[in-house]
């Protein structure tokens, strides 16, 4: 969904807070050196071992069996997040736009999809949230209550 200049109000984007409060539960991470790859807005992500400090986070894997969070959307670096970028993570209670791989009903517990970044019908996979809107196919953009394990 990119912004066009003339455009009278903000259209949602992956990644982006939904329904935000006062109280939105959101945290300040690093990405670990030891990430490899470029994150984006809306990709879910896992704790790593840090001594102290701000704590370091990497995208979940194919392995994993839970999420910290998702990263919150980033107008300056929307999809180019790298190794030693600070992120925000929307942690449990956060309410964020996320995008469906597929029909999804609203009030639907939902799995995040390593491969592609998006939301599914939970079937035993990597959960992460609810689904407060319904979607009508892959692509649709869905505001999610992310549930992590944090």
């Amino acid at each position: 969904m990119a912004q066009q200049l003339n455009q009278f109000k903000q259209t949602a984007e992956r990644g982006q807070i939904a329904l935000l409060t006062a109280n939105s539960p959101v945290i300040s991470a690093v990405v670990d050196s030891t990430e490899a790859g470029t994150l984006k807005s809306g990709d879910a992500v896992k704790l790593v071992s840090t001594s102290t400090g701000i704590p370091h986070v990497v995208k979940v894997g194919v392995s994993d069996t839970t999420i910290t969070g998702c990263v919150v959307f980033n107008p300056v670096k929307n999809d180019g997040i790298v190794a030693g970028d600070m992120v925000e993570i929307a942690i449990t209670g956060a309410f964020m736009y996320m995008v469906a791989s597929a029909a999804i009903v609203a009030g639907a517990a939902v799995d995040y999809a390593y491969a592609t970044g998006k939301v599914a019908t939970a079937n035993s996979g990597l959960a992460c949230g609810v689904a407060l809107d319904a979607a009508a196919a892959d692509g649709d953009l869905i505001r999610v209550a992310v549930k992590a394990d944090i």
